[in-house]
């Protein structure tokens, strides 16, 4: 059964910690905003576009829009596309984070929609066996809803979550790129600003990372281009294309709202990432269930082995 993989103590501790940050760890209420339809992606993200240029943000010493501060995303993801009340039991519905094709669905060739449903039947997602989140899944992880903290410096960006104490760090400029033969876990990004857009262009991506927990996948040739944005003081529009011909018919873009955190109620958040210490059950679970490891996960092994 597909759905069985939701069930899991991460997971249900990643449904809490959204259920609170709803409860208002962002700024309240009150907040008024350019684009109020944070939940409905495909809304906000044409009003954000509609509203680009409109706000000046807060700028560093060196002119650059600042983005320092912590962010929380405004919808985590086991699945990026359309999730209807109880498709994944206690998950309420959710719309599609995919803007682009506007009917929201990943645009997969024929070949690559079965082989996401085998991965999803067949194998545990790489992040229920606890491994680091991929830069796909990076802004909408589930334990990322308690908020991504971002440091500016002139020559470098840093994002942090408290996932397994996870950070990014992307240099600005040219340097030199790595061969298209070595890839990594989260690849290799490179931040570049198109006015007063922070752009952040990634390759070199390993397919084994997937972006949720239902077997969506790329492969090694894939790239991805984020696109970070003001829309007014406390909101920022993100956008995040994905072109990949060998597995897609076309590129696909998601988008969403990151909401700044502000220090009142900081002192409520559990910024303590917990959901590690239900590993190995959540592993131990999977296997029960006739699932497995990914390919290429020599980490963990089967009980009694």
């Amino acid at each position: 059964m597909p759905s069985v993989r939701f069930f899991g103590a991460a997971v249900l501790a990643s449904l809490c910690s959204a259920a609170m940050l709803a409860q208002g760890r962002q700024p309240g209420g009150d907040v008024q905003r350019t684009c109020p339809d944070l939940r409905d992606f495909a809304a906000f993200h044409a009003c954000a576009l509609a509203h680009q240029g409109s706000f000046s943000p807060p700028r560093t010493p060196d002119g650059k829009p600042d983005f320092n501060g912590m962010w929380a995303p405004t919808r985590s993801a086991q699945d990026v596309e359309e999730i209807h009340a109880g498709q994944y039991g206690p998950f309420g519905a959710a719309k599609s984070l995919i803007v682009d094709p506007p009917e929201g669905r990943i645009p997969y060739q024929p070949w690559a929609a079965k082989v996401r449903t085998r991965n999803e039947q067949v194998f545990i997602s790489p992040t229920a066996a606890c491994l680091p989140v991929g830069v796909q899944r990076w802004i909408y992880s589930p334990v990322s809803v308690t908020g991504h903290r971002i440091i500016q410096q002139p020559n470098q960006i840093i994002f942090s979550m408290e996932r397994l104490h996870s950070y990014r760090i992307v240099p600005f400029g040219n340097l030199r790129r790595l061969d298209p033969s070595i890839k990594l876990w989260r690849g290799e990004s490179r931040a570049r600003w198109d006015g007063d857009s922070l752009v952040i262009d990634t390759t070199n991506i390993d397919d084994r990372v997937w972006f949720d927990h239902i077997g969506t996948f790329v492969s090694p040739e894939v790239k991805m281009t984020e696109r970070i944005t003001y829309v007014d003081a406390n909101t920022l529009h993100y956008q995040e294309t994905i072109e990949d011909p060998k597995v897609f018919t076309q590129p696909w873009t998601m988008a969403m709202a990151l909401l700044r955190t502000t220090p009142k109620g900081m002192d409520a958040l559990d910024l303590e990432d917990t959901t590690v210490e239900y590993c190995d059950n959540e592993i131990h679970h999977f296997f029960t269930v006739g699932q497995k490891l990914f390919r290429g996960y020599p980490a963990a092994a089967a009980p009694g082995k």
